[in-house]
């Protein structure tokens, strides 16, 4: 099957946005990232607001502080269903610029056809020409998956997250 990747350009698809992210996250996708933003409760369960939490998440751009813009991209089948979507923060600082990638997410059914490499591979280069120094991201401990996947392109383990829950 042939697929197709592009950058949302407005907030059309956010609603099939959010429903595709909850119908293929699983619990090893959790990380800090969905602590902090709300979308999960702990390392081990999803708030049951994800919808809401989520959507608002996409619809404001989580630009919270004039310094970050979120591009998404999304893969969609030759029917135009989405099968896959990447989330790019990309942050200005007075410092640098660099991105972070909040969420990468496939089908199930496309995994093995070298559609999450297509996405990742499109979003450094598009990195590359807007001029990021360097692209970080996180995941849940136990996505080990993920962990091999970006591993094959070059990202390296910086750093552990640690969580006291109060």
């Amino acid at each position: 099957m042939n697929y197709t990747t592009k950058w949302l350009t407005d907030k059309t698809r956010v609603e099939e946005l959010v429903d595709f992210f909850i119908a293929h996250k699983t619990d090893s996708y959790i990380s800090h990232s969905e602590i902090m933003y709300g979308r999960a409760l702990d390392s081990q369960h999803w708030n049951p607001d994800l919808r809401a939490v989520f959507t608002e998440q996409l619809m404001n751009d989580y630009d919270y502080d004039s310094t970050s813009k979120i591009n998404i991209q999304i893969a969609e089948n030759e029917h135009g269903d989405i099968v896959g979507m990447l989330v790019l923060n990309v942050i200005t600082s007075p410092f640098k610029k660099y991105a972070v990638l909040e969420d990468m997410l496939l089908d199930a059914s496309v995994w093995g056809q070298s559609l999450g490499s297509k996405l990742l591979e499109g979003v450094i280069q598009e990195s590359k020409n807007w001029k990021i120094s360097f692209i970080m991201l996180e995941s849940g401990v136990n996505n080990h998956g993920a962990h091999h996947f970006f591993g094959k392109y070059g990202f390296e383990k910086v750093s552990e997250s640690y969580m006291l829950t109060l």
